[in-house]
């Protein structure tokens, strides 16, 4: 065997070593970033979603429509919102 072969071919067996050893630990550390809302949005996936999978694309709108909650306006002349100079918003389940 070729010298320069062997070295890739040692190389790339080792590489994929370290990577299955380091798995577990990366899924860790992804899913505690995830859970403290610093993980890095699937933002390529709903591009492709919107192209190769419109229904689930359109779930996955129908869902955020669903969890936001839009708080009503406050009217102009509405008295008893203002409290120490700050508007406050009672959202009631409409439900």
């Amino acid at each position: 065997m070729d010298p320069v072969a062997a070295v890739i071919v040692v190389a790339a067996l080792a590489t994929t070593g370290v990577l299955i050893a380091l798995a577990p630990a990366m899924k860790r550390d992804h899913r505690r970033r995830q859970l403290a809302g610093r993980a890095v949005s699937g933002g390529l996936g709903s591009g492709l979603d919107a192209v190769w999978r419109p229904s689930a694309e359109e779930a996955h709108r129908e869902w955020e429509a669903q969890v936001e909650v839009p708080a009503p306006a406050p009217s102009p002349g509405d008295k008893g919102r203002m409290e120490d100079g700050r508007i406050v918003i009672d959202v009631h389940d409409a439900r």
